[in-house]
C-alpha cells in the first residue's frame, strides 16, 4: 500500500493505493495520524486506487476522523471503487463520513 498527500488550498487530499488491511493498517495509521499532528484539519482520502478495505482498515478510517474531528477539522472520503464503497456502505460509514464520487466534490 502506498500513501502520498499534496495540498490544494487549505485541504489536504490523500491518496491510499493498495489494500488497507491488518498487513498495513498500522504503517497506515501511523501516517495518517501524522499529517493531522502536523496540522492538516481538512482531509479528503482519494480512495480511487484503494483496491479493499478490512475492519482493520475501517478502524484506521473510524481513528483519523475522531483525530480530525477532535481538532476542529474534517474528513471526506472521495472516489471510492464500486468494491470499497460497497464495504463503506455495509459498515455504515455513509452515516459518519461524507462519501463522494469524485475529489473535486468532496473539496
Amino acid at each position: 500500500m502506498q500513501i502520498s498527500s499534496n495540498i490544494r488550498g487549505d485541504n489536504t487530499i490523500v491518496k491510499i493505493d493498495g489494500r488497507l488491511d491488518s498487513g498495513t493498517a498500522a504503517g497506515a495509521e501511523k501516517q495518517l495520524l501524522a499529517l493531522v499532528d502536523g496540522g492538516a484539519r481538512k482531509i479528503v482520502l482519494d480512495c480511487a486506487g484503494l483496491e479493499y478495505v478490512s475492519s482493520a482498515g475501517l478502524r484506521v478510517l473510524l481513528a483519523l476522523a475522531k483525530r480530525v474531528g477532535g481538532s476542529q477539522g474534517r474528513l471526506a472520503l472521495a472516489a471510492p471503487a464500486a468494491q470499497v464503497r460497497e464495504i463503506f456502505d455495509i459498515a455504515g460509514f455513509g452515516d459518519i463520513l461524507p462519501v463522494f464520487a469524485t475529489v473535486e466534490e468532496a473539496l
